[in-house]
């Protein structure tokens, strides 16, 4: 099949598809339209880089339009990734102490637990105050699936399974990468720092397993049957 504009409403479901995998507690600021628009960029660009079948277009337009959506919504997260290592850091000291002490903990106690210093305590626990009255958003849970109807978030966790599976015959670094960027929703700075490489070596390792993937037809065949839709 020929790449891009003729096929383009042959795809453009996938759009829709992707966003009930996300979530519909969006912020105020991010309205579905906006995550659209963003999926249907990523939806014409990557029809413009990918030849083969029908089912292989569609397995690969899937993972590029839900992939931008997830890094559109990492943009906006109103805390930087420091500050959510640390809100992650405090949240669970806070956890074990309550649990430990059967009362809620001074800030000392957060503090020395968490290993951090009293000052960053409190401007966690005020910079999460903040983002939930702002917010409302479990940005930490994307991708949400309560967001999706039980059925549809069964198939995903069993395409997800099969996936996994898939990865096993990708070369290490390959699978690794895949598996941090699309199952586990890491960033590719993140990556590239557990690697310790740089992040445009990590984007080249996940063009590479990519392309790999798309060639497994066992993996296709599943993502064929999760996207069949009546009339096709």
């Amino acid at each position: 099949m020929s790449p891009v504009s003729p096929v383009l409403t042959d795809f453009i479901d996938l759009v829709d598809v992707a966003l009930a995998t996300i979530s519909r507690s969006l912020p105020d600021y991010v309205g579905r339209d906006d995550l659209a628009s963003v999926g249907k960029l990523a939806l014409i660009s990557a029809l413009a880089q990918c030849n083969g079948s029908t089912d292989e277009v569609r397995a690969y337009c899937f993972v590029r339009v839900r992939g931008a959506m997830l890094d559109e919504l990492r943009r906006l997260d109103p805390l930087s990734r420091r500050d959510r290592g640390r809100m992650k850091a405090v949240g669970a000291a806070t956890a074990v102490l309550g649990a430990r002490l059967a009362r809620v903990p001074t800030l000392q106690e957060i503090a020395n637990v968490a290993q951090l210093p009293v000052s960053d305590v409190i401007a966690v626990q005020l910079a999460t105050a903040l983002a939930a009255d702002a917010t409302a958003f479990e940005w930490d849970a994307l991708p949400d699936m309560e967001a999706i109807s039980p059925d549809e978030a069964a198939d995903v966790e069993d395409l997800g399974a099969s996936l996994r599976v898939a990865l096993t015959r990708l070369p290490a670094n390959q699978a690794l990468v895949l598996r941090r960027y699309y199952l586990e929703d890491a960033l590719l700075d993140d990556i590239a720092g557990e690697l310790g490489v740089s992040r445009e070596r990590v984007r080249q390792i996940r063009e590479a397993g990519e392309k790999k993937l798309r060639a497994d037809f066992v993996v296709l065949g599943l993502w064929q049957s999760f996207f069949s839709r009546d009339g096709e």
